[in-house]
């Protein structure tokens, strides 16, 4: 029992850890506010594919690697994944460098619902109440904002679709999720080192050939893919170690230390209006996290 407690506060350390990091991670994006988006796509993926496989090579033996390729199935999932992340973490960096980081959060608050929808129409999954009101509500602060007040949060709607789709697709495959993040980084690689060395034989994007007259920017691009690898490593090892409930509840800390970010420290415009729409948000996020509310804190009690 001792042991189990012991594995249970290490997994909540792994996972509070990551969403802490991934809470401040878009004022460390926004160092690179300058630095063309599709580049910082680029260099996630190489520098944290480098450091993801030296994490494996020594965690697995080398032809474990090799493994889940032997099933075609798994290779088209892989290039669905590939495709997906690609695009979440584009709409990511869009809503950074273009001063809509409350978007982002929005993204986050209603992407746990989304793919519960998305499951329940592609793989007949069933949805309990909580998730159908929370849903409704989610798309009426959506509605309101969009009908109302003509705004529409196309960055944040894009991060929540995109990482709703590479999540749905993610539970189709049937592989270690450390197996899985490589090959999807891997499909992506030969993009990455294509599009690099052409923006590095170009003025606009040669931070590598520069490098001795500015340093900052290569070693930010190449923090950028050192924190994903690792938050990702940490992630895995929590996660294995904490209930669904516990993890899914836990989400909510990054996207409201976005929104803490978006409003006091880089002052983007708040209105009525997004009060309004952000509140039926809130609301459905506390709906939705009923169940996992219930089964954290009133289990034993039942």
């Amino acid at each position: 029992m001792e042991s189990n407690n012991k594995e249970y506060q290490k997994g909540l350390i792994y996972i509070l850890l990551v969403y802490v990091i991934w809470g401040f991670m878009p004022a460390y994006w926004k160092l690179m506010k300058t630095v063309d988006p599709v580049l910082i796509l680029a260099h996630r993926v190489v520098w944290a594919f480098v450091l993801l496989i030296i994490a494996m090579l020594l965690l697995y033996k080398p032809s474990n690697l090799l493994e889940p390729l032997k099933d075609k199935k798994n290779i088209f999932l892989f290039i669905c994944a590939s495709i997906t992340l690609a695009g979440q973490w584009i709409f990511y960096i869009l809503c950074i460098v273009t001063n809509h980081v409350a978007e982002l959060s929005l993204g986050y608050y209603i992407y746990p619902i989304i793919v519960v929808i998305f499951s329940a129409f592609l793989f007949k999954e069933k949805t309990n109440i909580y998730t159908k009101i929370a849903f409704v509500l989610a798309l009426a602060g959506v509605l309101i904002m969009i009908i109302g007040y003509n705004n529409v949060p196309a960055l944040g709607l894009g991060v929540a679709v995109t990482f709703s789709l590479y999540s749905v697709v993610k539970k189709k495959l049937r592989v270690m999720s450390l197996f899985s993040t490589f090959y999807e980084l891997l499909f992506l690689l030969p993009f990455a080192l294509v599009y690099i060395f052409y923006m590095e034989i170009n003025e606009s994007g040669r931070y590598f050939a520069n490098m001795a007259n500015n340093v900052s920017l290569p070693l930010l691009l190449i923090g950028g893919g050192v924190s994903t690898c690792i938050t990702l490593l940490l992630f895995a090892s929590g996660a294995k170690r904490l209930n669904f409930a516990a993890v899914g509840f836990l989400q909510y800390i990054s996207p409201t230390m976005v929104i803490v970010l978006a409003l006091a420290v880089y002052k983007e415009a708040f209105g009525p209006g997004e009060w309004i729409s952000y509140g039926f948000i809130w609301i459905a996020v506390i709906v939705y996290s009923i169940p996992a509310i219930k089964e954290l804190f009133f289990k034993k009690n039942v």
